[in-house]
């Protein structure tokens, strides 16, 4: 099982428009699911990229901190990046949209 910073369901339902656009030339059943896979961890990737190059090195070590307590919760990251200013819903809007485009080829597909 992987670790996904967006939940699976999410992640799925996205790269399955985007193969709707753009289906996966494969042979069979299995090569489909496995490049389905591939697709949602990149851009799982893509998305966690594009929001903790924001970080400030201090930012970084305080969330690095964060994610090896026992104690952080759902709630402690979201103070977290409440108090950090980046607007991660729009993040990772904007890295999906990209990510898309460049799968699809480009602004005119």
């Amino acid at each position: 099982m992987n670790d996904y910073l967006i939940d699976r369901e999410t992640l799925g339902r996205f790269v399955d428009e985007l193969i709707k656009r753009k289906p996966i030339p494969s042979a069979t059943a299995e090569e489909a699911d496995k490049k389905r896979e591939e697709l949602m961890a990149a851009l799982d990737r893509h998305v966690g990229v594009a929001i903790f190059s924001q970080f400030t090195p201090e930012q970084n070590a305080e969330f690095k901190q964060k994610m090896s307590a026992d104690d952080t919760t759902v709630d402690t990251y979201a103070e977290f990046f409440e108090k950090t200013g980046i607007d991660v819903e729009k993040t990772m809007t904007e890295a999906m949209k990209a990510f898309g485009m460049e799968y699809l080829g480009g602004q005119n597909a």
